[in-house]
């Protein structure tokens, strides 16, 4: 079945998800993070937010001199070979079709600002906001970062910082229909990696994925016996097809 086109957006303006192959992690220590920063921001685009997740990324950018498709592109072709090479790591590490929403209004501006900040507060990461590390919010809008990334004039030229931090910190309905992982978590995907990781003798993803598979197969069935945690929580994890995590399950 051929692919749907993406919508395309009246005012330029994106909600953009990209996520790592199988769901795995794709920032594996700080550094991995301030490089995804710097790579991103030096991009021909206007980035009005961003959160980096362990496995995946929201941004809220306008077009420039590239489409969303070739920013992205860009963003990979950098950040990619830097995370394999790092590694000792070879393929890919995104997930080819990234996701895309447009925003063709304010007000959904304004939900989408929130919605991408508040993510690492409803993945049970934060308390608030402005205390995770790699977002727009504490870095970029707070000025609690000396790396910055962000077009942040409009924003807060239309609403106020005030209105802004108003705002941000009151959650948004589950109801509300932004593009995200598609899935919910019960138990936290870094408590999950932090147990994975200690079983092995690890210190990163890669190097448990250096392990021969049936080592790795044995690492994820007690795992998710230990924790409770469900295939898809594993993949996203480990980087394991889904099928290897669902028949590791039931032995």
């Amino acid at each position: 079945m051929p692919r749907k086109p993406r919508e395309s957006s009246g005012t330029g303006i994106y909600h953009v998800m990209l996520r790592g192959i199988n769901r795995q992690d794709i920032f594996d220590d700080t550094e991995d993070y301030w490089t995804f920063i710097k790579m991103m921001s030096a991009v021909p685009c206007y980035i009005y937010a961003y959160c980096l997740m362990p496995n995946h990324v929201h941004l809220l950018i306008a077009e420039k001199s590239l489409k969303v498709g070739e920013v992205v592109k860009s963003i990979a072709s950098c950040y990619v070979p830097y995370y394999n090479k790092k590694y000792g790591r070879i393929g890919h590490l995104l997930q080819d079709r990234f996701k895309s929403e447009p925003c063709n209004d304010s007000g959904y501006f304004l939900t989408l600002f929130r919605y991408i900040h508040q993510n690492p507060v409803k993945a049970g990461l934060v308390k608030t906001a402005k205390d995770y590390m790699y977002s727009s919010w504490g870095n970029d809008y707070l000025d609690q970062a000396l790396q910055r990334a962000c077009h942040i004039e409009p924003a807060i030229k239309r609403y106020g910082i005030d209105e802004l931090t108003a705002w941000v910190d009151m959650p948004l309905p589950e109801t509300v229909g932004c593009i995200d992982m598609g899935d919910q978590k019960v138990i936290a995907d870094e408590t999950v990696r932090e147990v994975l990781l200690s079983k092995c003798g690890a210190r990163t993803i890669p190097e448990f994925q250096l392990h021969t598979k049936d080592r790795q197969k044995d690492i994820v069935r007690d795992v998710m016996r230990e924790l409770g945690a469900g295939p898809r929580q594993m993949v996203r994890v480990c980087g394991l097809t889904y099928a290897v995590v669902y028949k590791r399950k039931s032995l």
